[in-house]
């Protein structure tokens, strides 16, 4: 999925007794409840979660960051998602606002569903077939992060080109009568039930506007809705009325608001005292050892299919000449940078992460062209290839974001580039703008600079496609390198088309892989851990799942 982008932020006072209202731990929220279905989660109450950095959208057409997926899984349901479960089982497609997974025709072109009967938005809105074209329509018209993922319906690249934002789509066919949506792909592409399972297909009314709604986000047939947007400040998750999807849980606890908490050591303060019941990020380096022997009963760590690298753009000078690149590649100190995240980043060389299909161990540890990942680097090899190089001695910008510990990240990849012997200012930005500046071709001097990818979908494509030539994109490109090889392409595209996660499939994904990281493409560093930390008022226990795909999973939340 997404990037892990943790931003930040800042509290006004008003905000704090608005706050106050709403939940907070010790208040008096927790009077609603009643045993759950399974007699263990706890029905009711309120509780207040924080985040470091506001998401970069609160519209399912346009958010592509953990932040805004991690609460919008469950507000818009798309036509088919993943089961609420840990581990592999989550991983299981299953119907959300489909009666059923869909028919798929013997060449892979055709997908056939059939909307749910009686499905109502939170607003009251009936929804009918023709919302999911003008869903696409609006995840393509704004040219959204996502919109990559759809050009592979018939007529969605001449929509995009056109400039008519109600123009049909010749490839979506629907029938609000029978509620029968029928899609249609210009070629087979093995990852489209995945891509429909992205939050970026979550259902919203044919009338929502063609803008972005962070502030007055759109109904949704998800469990919870959006109740309240202040961006930078706070939003509020309250229970849908009209909820009526099978399978998919209704939540346990009946509002959650989210602050926006610039600071980790006061969020930690602040769940250790129980002013907050849940903090999206983990507890920063220096409280952390505290968190983990005093708070043991409510603390722990997760593996996520993650990777942490350095994008280096090869559009413009420096990093169009390969030999800048490789010396970047060993010249980076990866026991320092996971020295960072005080335990949190498992060093590694390759771009696929662990637990994902394609991945290499050798090629991450032991085979690393750049050294063991766990050693410091070889400077003087580092050097030396960037002596070989065309640099010339020019200033280049390293990009990051002020979201702890990207920021100290950005800072610590500028230290080592200078030591290689390049000449460097950092730019560091507010979490929440930082991904789309570096989407954006016309922001200037774009050389280099920190990203993160969390798995969207159980897929290599879905890593892959940020080093895909064909994503690139004018705005919200997430191929921040604009990486463009011709063989690396190749193998993607083929590999897409396969209908089947097969092993030949995954072989081809894993020599992608390979080129990428032995062409210096790119600059991996490590694979990320989070850590699930609540208050003591909530029920650690039996309340806390963590999902492979969207993280923690807040409607299993529940108080004590």
């Amino acid at each position: 999925m997404t990037d892990l982008v943790r931003r930040l932020p800042v509290l006004l006072a008003a905000l704090l007794a608005a706050v106050a209202l709403g939940a907070c731990g010790g208040d008096d929220d927790d009077e609603g409840g009643q045993e759950g279905v399974s007699g263990e989660a706890k029905q009711g109450g309120s509780i207040t979660i924080s985040q470091t950095s506001q998401p970069d959208f609160l519209d399912p057409a346009l958010s592509y960051t953990v932040n805004g997926w991690e609460p919008m899984w469950l507000v818009y349901a798309p036509l088919i998602g993943y089961k609420h479960a840990e581990g592999e089982e989550g991983t299981e497609l299953i119907p959300y606002a489909a009666e059923a997974l869909p028919e798929v025709s013997e060449d892979g072109l055709t997908y056939a569903f059939k909307l749910r009967e009686g499905l109502t938005y939170s607003d009251g809105t009936d929804a009918v077939a023709s919302d999911f074209e003008h869903t696409i329509q609006r995840v393509l018209n704004l040219e959204s992060g996502g919109s990559s993922f759809y050009l592979v319906i018939e007529g969605a690249q001449e929509y995009v080109d056109g400039d008519d934002e109600e123009a049909d789509i010749p490839g979506i066919e629907t029938n609000d009568e029978t509620g029968e949506i029928t899609i249609t792909l210009t070629e087979p592409d093995g990852t489209f039930l995945n891509v429909l399972a992205m939050n970026f297909g979550g259902l919203v009314p044919g009338d929502t506007p063609f803008r972005n709604m962070t502030e007055d986000p759109p109904p949704g047939l998800g469990p919870y809705h959006i109740t309240e947007s202040v961006p930078n400040r706070q939003f509020v998750m309250e229970k849908n009325p009209n909820f009526a999807i099978p399978d998919v849980p209704e939540g346990n606890v009946d509002r959650i608001t989210t602050r926006i908490i610039k600071s980790a050591q006061r969020q930690t303060q602040d769940v250790i005292s129980g002013e907050l019941d849940f903090m999206q990020d983990p507890p920063p380096a220096d409280l952390k050892p505290e968190v983990k022997q005093r708070y043991a009963d409510r603390y722990e760590e997760a593996v996520t299919v993650s990777t942490y690298y350095f994008w280096m753009n090869q559009s413009i000078p420096p990093f169009d000449d390969p030999k800048t690149r490789e010396a970047v590649n060993l010249g980076i100190d990866k026991p320092a940078l996971a020295r960072i995240f005080a335990g949190e980043l498992q060093p590694g060389c390759s771009f696929l992460p662990p637990g994902m299909p394609g991945f290499s161990e050798e090629l991450d540890v032991s085979g690393c062209p750049f050294g063991n990942p766990n050693e410091p680097p070889d400077l003087e090899a580092a050097r030396a290839a960037l002596e070989e190089s065309d640099y010339d001695g020019e200033t280049i910008t390293v990009w990051t974001n002020n979201d702890d510990p990207s920021d100290r990240v950005g800072e610590a990849y500028a230290d080592m580039l200078n030591q290689i012997g390049f000449e460097t200012e950092i730019n560091i930005l507010d979490g929440g703008v930082y991904f789309q500046t570096i989407g954006n071709e016309r922001t200037d001097d774009l050389h280099t600079g920190f990203a993160n990818w969390f798995q969207d979908f159980p897929h290599p494509a879905n890593f892959m496609f940020l080093v895909d030539g064909a994503s690139i994109q004018p705005t919200n490109n997430q191929n921040f390198g604009n990486v463009d090889d011709p063989e690396i392409n190749d193998l993607v595209s083929e590999a897409g088309q396969q209908p089947e996660l097969t092993d030949d499939v995954a072989s081809q994904y894993e020599e992608a892989n390979r080129q990428l990281v032995e062409e210096f493409h790119v600059a991996p560093y490590g694979h990320r851990k989070l850590a699930t930390f609540v208050s003591e008022r909530m029920d650690f226990d039996n309340c806390t799942l963590f999902h492979p795909v969207y993280q923690n999973d807040y409607s299993s939340f529940c108080l004590k």
